[in-house]
């Protein structure tokens, strides 16, 4: 159970920084950005996406937090990242590689986003279609199996 107290310190380290980073952005769009960059269609993208962000990670991190505390939630948490049907289940559906290839789309549609807004449209296009796929590939073998 240690090793999974220092990989959840490790986690909310790593979400510390994120949201730290969500927060710089959010002050540039705010207090930096010039007029001409407000009026970009990725600009208004970054900023929602930075701002919701920083929502679901703080949710996560307080998260984490309360199951450092508490020795029960500390167990139930890694019981339930520990499951081996979810563990199944989500490789059927290709969690992992499907939520990195859509970040990638998400990061590379934010910085193409400010050239050209075509393609900025399509990339985040593809990565909310890469996104509901596997959540309805991860729901039907949830009900499968």
């Amino acid at each position: 159970m240690e090793l999974f107290r220092k990989k959840l310190k490790t986690r909310i380290f790593l979400l510390s920084a994120i949201i730290l980073a969500f927060v710089a952005i959010l002050l540039y769009n705010q207090f930096g950005a010039s007029e001409a960059l407000k009026e970009n269609l990725a600009f208004h993208f970054q900023t929602g996406f930075s701002a919701g962000g920083i929502l679901v990670f703080v949710f996560l991190l307080a998260k984490y937090r309360v199951a450092l505390k508490d020795e029960a939630k500390l167990r139930l948490l890694y019981n339930e990242e520990h499951d081996e049907r979810m563990s199944v289940i989500r490789a059927k559906a290709g969690i992992p590689m499907v939520l990195i290839l859509s970040m990638t789309l998400v990061l590379g549609g934010m910085v193409i986003g400010y050239f050209n807004e075509t393609v900025f449209v399509v990339l985040i296009g593809a990565a909310l279609f890469q996104l509901l796929v596997s959540i309805g590939v991860k729901l039907f073998y949830k009900a499968k199996m």
